[in-house]
C-alpha cells in the first residue's frame, strides 16, 4: 500500500473555534478578556491540521456553511490541505473556549451549527465514493448537525468497506454506538464517551481493560483511549499498549485528542508497528497543549517529544 496516499477526515460540523484566555472566570461577574484568538475547527479540521503539521498530505471534506466559509477556505489554500467540503446555506457554529489562566480551567460554549439538507448528505455520499477509488485511511470524527441521521457515520462505514478503506472513528453517544456497528478499523474514545458507552464507570485499570478488550471482540482491529493526565492506551487482538507523556507547559488541551488521532492515523498510513503509532499521536497530543487555541504543533516540537514517551504493555 503506498503509505503517502493522502489521509481523508471529514468533519460534518466546523466550526470556527474562538479561544478567550483569562486571568479569572467567575459565572455571574463582568469578565475581561486578556487575550483572544479565532482558529477553523471542527474535531476532522483540527486531525487536519496536525496531520499537515506532521509532513502527511490530507484531504478535508464534509460539511461547510456558505455564509462564512471563506476563513476555513483560506486557511486550508495557506496549508496545502486539500478542500472537497460539500457547500451547504447557512454558516458555521462558533465555539467559545474560555482559559481561566489562574487555575487552567477550560469552559467551553458550542453552538449547534448548520442544517445540512437531504442534497447536501448525498453530494457527501458521491464524493467520499470518488475519494475511496485513490484513498485508504479515513478518520470521522466530531458532532453531528442537528438533522443528520444518528447512524451516518455507521453508513459511511459500510460504503469505505466496499472499497476496502480504512476507517478510524472518533466521536461519541449515538453516532459512536451505530459506528461501532459498522466495524470501523479504530475507534478512540476517551473515558466518560467510553463510560457512557459501556454504560458503566471506568474506575480502574480493570474496567479499562475490559472494555478494551470488549471492543475488540466486536470485530474492531484497533482501539485507543484517552486517558488523560494519565496518558493513552491503544490495543489490537495481540497486545494492549499504555503511553505516558513528559509533563509539558499547558496552555490549551483544546484539541488535544484531535492530535492524538492524527498521529495515530499517520503512523498506522505509514505502516508503523502499534508502539510507534501511538508514541507518535502521544508525542503530537503533547506539544499540542503547549500552544494556544487548537493549532497544530510544528514537527520539530513532536519530534522532541517523541523518544520522551514512555510505553509499557498492559496485561
Amino acid at each position: 500500500m503506498n503509505n503517502t496516499l493522502p489521509i481523508v477526515t471529514v468533519t460534518l460540523n466546523p466550526a470556527l473555534d474562538r479561544t478567550l484566555h483569562l486571568p479569572s472566570f467567575t459565572l455571574g461577574k463582568v469578565n475581561r478578556v486578556d487575550t483572544e484568538r479565532t482558529d477553523p475547527g471542527g474535531k476532522g479540521i483540527n486531525v487536519a491540521k496536525v496531520i499537515t503539521a506532521l509532513g502527511h498530505p490530507v484531504v478535508v471534506t464534509g460539511f461547510l456553511g456558505k455564509k462564512n466559509a471563506y476563513t476555513f477556505q483560506d486557511y486550508f489554500k495557506q496549508k496545502g490541505i486539500v478542500d472537497r467540503f460539500v457547500e451547504t446555506s447557512g454558516e458555521n457554529r462558533e465555539n467559545i473556549k474560555i482559559v481561566d489562566t489562574t487555575t487552567d480551567v477550560v469552559s467551553e460554549l458550542n453552538f449547534p451549527g448548520m442544517i445540512p439538507t437531504a442534497a447536501d448528505l448525498k453530494n457527501l455520499q458521491d464524493i467520499l465514493r470518488k475519494l475511496a477509488v485513490n484513498h485508504k485511511w479515513f478518520v470521522l470524527s466530531g458532532s453531528l448537525p442537528l438533522t443528520v441521521p444518528t447512524d451516518i457515520y455507521a453508513t459511511f462505514i459500510e460504503m469505505l468497506h466496499q472499497y476496502d478503506c480504512n476507517v478510524i472513528l472518533d466521536t461519541s453517544g449515538p453516532a459512536l454506538s451505530a459506528g461501532i456497528a459498522a466495524k470501523p478499523f479504530a475507534v478512540k474514545p476517551n473515558l466518560p464517551e467510553l463510560s457512557q458507552l459501556m454504560q458503566a464507570p471506568m474506575e480502574s485499570d480493570k474496567d479499562i481493560l475490559g472494555a478494551v478488550k470488549q471492543l475488540l471482540r466486536q470485530g474492531i482491529s484497533q482501539v485507543a483511549i484517552s486517558l488523560g493526565e494519565k496518558g493513552s492506551l491503544v490495543g489490537d487482538c495481540q497486545q494492549i499498549l499504555r503511553a505516558k507523556a513528559p509533563a509539558v507547559p499547558v496552555s490549551s488541551t483544546v484539541g488535544a485528542g484531535d492530535a492524538f488521532v492524527a498521529g495515530f492515523s499517520v503512523g498506522q498510513a505509514r505502516s508503523l508497528s502499534l508502539a510507534d503509532s501511538i508514541r507518535l499521536a502521544s508525542a503530537a497530543a503533547s506539544a499540542s497543549v503547549i500552544l494556544p487555541g487548537t493549532q497544530a504543533a510544528s514537527l520539530s516540537d513532536v519530534n522532541k517529544l517523541i523518544n520522551k514517551i514512555e510505553i509499557e504493555e498492559w496485561r
